[in-house]
């Protein structure tokens, strides 16, 4: 007799109960099958599972081995029948939220702690990318949701997309970098004696964007913010930061604000996600972050 789910099941319900008429009556079976079922198992297990000489059943050490060592095997098995169903009403399997790099992540933690609380059948991923690689994420059908798609949406069948807020830039220098002193607009031609610390466009097929570099200039590509930082930091570049991730810098004196002479503009955030495949986790994703204390942190 193989060792099915209602097997394990009925051989937990005797070792809680002690007793093989209540468990026969919680299980609404009779108790002449319950003990065929229990001696079958002993038998081509080859073990004695319950000592049957007193009123009261009790388990052997082998008994006690067994229900000890197979108890995650019926909470898998009953957590495995309860997640399909879940999936079977319309919960996404899998569902991948791609983030812009430049976003503040401050609101990332308690989304994810919602969903996996929520849907815990479902199997969630989390992806950086940069500039237009949220774009073609979507594209790719690499993401159901993007937070801070950025600039102005391309024209992409079923692509839906909601305004977040606008990304501010600083533009930085290290204390000890030789543009330090300088209190006046920085021009074009003093800038382009330095290298510009460019965080790299994602996108494969997209046309790729950068952050800011002047023509003639030599640029260092990095793969992301905090690398940027540390770059600027130890005096290797010069470049634009958006200003929730130097504030604190500034402050502590760590970089400096440069004016120059040809301002980055303020980069404007969508959410984005495709309306032909909208199941429970997207639905209740947008209704979260939506609301207008969570749509504001992203940008500060």
């Amino acid at each position: 007799m193989p060792l099915s789910p209602d097997v394990l099941k009925l051989i937990h319900t005797i070792a809680e109960t002690g007793n093989f008429s209540i468990a026969a009556e919680k299980l609404y079976k009779v108790p002449s099958a319950i003990s065929y079922t229990i001696k079958k198992v002993e038998d081509e297990l080859g073990v004695i599972l319950f000592d049957r000489s007193g009123r009261q059943v009790k388990l052997t050490e082998a008994g006690k081995y067994f229900i000890y060592h197979s108890q995650w095997l019926l909470h898998s098995y009953e957590h495995l029948i309860t997640q399909t169903r879940t999936i079977e009403n319309g919960v996404e399997r899998t569902f991948t939220i791609v983030v812009n790099n430049i976003i503040n992540y401050d609101a990332l933690a308690k989304l994810t702690e919602k969903i996996t609380a929520l849907f815990p059948a479902t199997e969630l991923s989390i992806h950086t990318e940069v500039y237009n690689g949220c774009w073609e994420a979507l594209y790719k059908k690499k993401a159901d949701l993007v937070i801070g798609a950025p600039h102005t949406a391309p024209k992409i069948e079923n692509i839906v997309y909601h305004p977040i807020g606008k990304i501010e830039w600083d533009f930085v220098v290290a204390p000890h970098h030789p543009l330090a002193p300088f209190t006046t607009v920085l021009t074009s031609e003093q800038l382009r004696l330095y290298p510009a610390i460019v965080v790299k466009d994602t996108a494969f097929n997209m046309n790729k964007q950068v952050s800011w570099a002047l023509e003639g200039q030599k640029v260092i590509y990095v793969s992301e913010l905090s690398t940027a930082i540390n770059l600027i930091i130890a005096g290797l570049g010069i470049g634009y930061i958006p200003h929730h991730r130097v504030k604190l810098l500034l402050d502590q004196g760590k970089v400096l604000k440069k004016p120059i002479s040809e301002q980055k503009q303020p980069t404007q955030l969508f959410y984005a996600w495709n309306s032909s495949v909208q199941g429970k986790v997207l639905t209740w994703c947008l209704d979260y972050i939506m609301q207008p204390h969570i749509q504001n942190i992203w940008c500060q």
